[in-house]
């Protein structure tokens, strides 16, 4: 089957069409899931600027609060899996309780401590 010159030339043009779609679908995804794009009910406030980590055992919900990426939900979150399964034994175990991933504990870990227990390494486990 032999395309005609015009057919070729709608074929490239509809072709570059989808590519561009496509690239702008990406890039819309992309810029969503920038953090200035976040919701307001998700933010947080700030760390605290004591330069004193705060023991993820005793915080109450206000107190986490103000650690960075922890909003309501995730500050009652770490209290209710405190109160169902004890305190922490070290800062790393917090990933278990939901809604905190790697990302929210990375942005945690230079302002927590599990009972003067910074890391899982300090507290041989």
């Amino acid at each position: 089957m032999k395309l005609s010159r015009g057919e070729k030339a709608v074929l490239c043009i509809t072709a570059a069409l989808l590519l561009a779609m496509g690239g702008l679908r990406l890039w819309e995804g992309r810029t969503r899931a920038l953090p200035e794009n976040r919701p307001a009910a998700e933010e947080t406030a700030p760390a605290p600027s004591t330069g004193k980590r705060v023991d993820i055992n005793t915080a109450d919900e206000e107190t986490l609060m103000t650690l960075p990426g922890i909003g309501a939900t995730r500050a009652k979150a770490i209290v209710t899996w405190r109160e169902e399964h004890g305190p922490f034994r070290y800062v790393e175990e917090l990933i278990s309780v939901p809604g905190i991933g790697e990302g929210i504990l990375e942005e945690l870990m230079d302002h927590i401590t599990a009972g003067g227990t910074e890391y899982a390494e300090n507290s041989g486990g």
